[in-house]
Parts: structure tokens; C-alpha cells; sequence
């Protein structure tokens, strides 16, 4: 088993953010729980989910102004973002992802939201507290 940390843009005023590519015998895996905005990095997180077997990507925040503060003082992708980026996957590469990292104001955090639902409508997934992924 192998893991490879990438440095991913976020906040790093203080030290290097990184995300990290997990790799066994066969299988990989992408975790990238911080991430400012996806064209921010100077990677393709596209590429990278096609090259992996699951990818568990910041979900911080579900849209602009779920908190009450200028939203660019704290930046994530959106998952409105993200899913927008992602539509264009093939239908195999959207079920590798898994959206984690919600803040206590991200409605996916609610069971059977709306939002939780159409994430799920487009061929995502939503990561649950003690869940199992197999892959």
C-alpha cells in the first residue's frame, strides 16, 4: 500500500494543504477533504477521478450564502459547483464519488433533504458518519 500526499490550494497562509492518493495492489482511492476551488488547482480533479477506483471530495458548503459571512472569506467548492463540473462524467465515474467534510450548515447533513436527494438524483453519493465504502 502506498499513499502519496498532492498539495491542493486552500488557506495556506501557515502550511501546505494536502489531499491524498491512496493506492493498494489494485485499487486507488482520492481523499481531498480541503480544497479552495477546484480551478484553483493546477491539477485536473476530473483526470484524477477518472484514474481512481472512489474519490471522497470536499463538500464543505452546498451553495453560496449558507452562511451568513462573504462566502470568499472561506472557500470550498460548492457541491452545486462540483456537480456542475462533474455532470459531463460518465455515469460509472460520478459513483466514485463520495461528498464529505459538511459543515454543520450543509443540508446534506439532513437525511432525505432535497439537496441530499438530487445529489443522489445525478449519480453522486453522499459520504454518512460510519459508513463502509467497498471498492
Amino acid at each position: 500500500m502506498s499513499v502519496t500526499p498532492i498539495q491542493v490550494p486552500h488557506r495556506d497562509e501557515y502550511s501546505e494543504t494536502v489531499g491524498y492518493l491512496i493506492n493498494n495492489t489494485s485499487k486507488k482511492a482520492l481523499f481531498i477533504p480541503d480544497v479552495d476551488k477546484w480551478e484553483k488547482w493546477d491539477r485536473s480533479i476530473v483526470d484524477y477521478i477518472k484514474q481512481v477506483d472512489v474519490a471522497f471530495l470536499d463538500a464543505t458548503f452546498f451553495k453560496n450564502g449558507e452562511i451568513n459571512r462573504d462566502m470568499n472569506e472561506v472557500p470550498h467548492p460548492f457541491v452545486e459547483e462540483s456537480m456542475e463540473l462533474f455532470k459531463q462524467l460518465a455515469i460509472k465515474d460520478k459513483k466514485k464519488i463520495y461528498f464529505i467534510h459538511f459543515n454543520h450548515t450543509n443540508p446534506l447533513l439532513e437525511e432525505g433533504s432535497n439537496e441530499e436527494k438530487m445529489v443522489i438524483e445525478k449519480g453522486f453519493n453522499v459520504a454518512k458518519q460510519h459508513s463502509i465504502v467497498s471498492f
